[in-house]
């Protein structure tokens, strides 16, 4: 039988709630392609990896935005589209203070580093799905 210590709390670090396993596109990738890793690994974001360079991210939001100003994504790869200006955190920050970074910076997605290794090696990737489902209590269910 499961404890409620076994639910994470706001005050825990955000690696208890973090994806380890992230869903990634190769700058290259075209547009259709990163919408299809999104739907396969049904996520929200995916992270754009090269080697040398820092990580990038393309996020649904991000589709939306080309879909409504060009109508097309045949034409436009990962790099095109992707942010690289990140917010990041780290491991041992805790749930609450992610929760109120992606409310002042206005981001759904903040990308985990390793808070020991040389540069910004990415860990995780912590939704805001994943935040609001520990600070929203198990029995308040959702509105109609």
């Amino acid at each position: 039988m499961a404890t409620t210590r076994d639910r994470p709390t706001p005050a825990d670090p955000v690696s208890r709630i973090m994806a380890r396993t992230l869903a990634t596109v190769r700058p290259e990738d075209g547009l259709l392609a990163v919408a299809q890793e999104l739907t396969a690994d049904e996520v929200g974001a995916v992270v754009v990896e090269s080697p040398g360079s820092p990580p990038g991210v393309v996020s649904e939001r991000d589709l939306v935005t080309v879909l409504a100003l060009d109508g097309d994504l045949t034409d436009r790869q990962a790099a095109d589209v992707m942010t690289t200006d990140l917010v990041t955190a780290r491991e041992s920050e805790t749930i609450a203070a992610i929760g109120r970074l992606m409310c002042d910076t206005g981001v759904r997605h903040v990308l985990v580093v390793d808070e020991e290794a040389a540069g910004a090696t990415v860990v995780g990737l912590v939704s805001m799905r994943d935040v609001l489902a520990v600070l929203l209590p198990d029995d308040d269910p959702p509105p109609r």
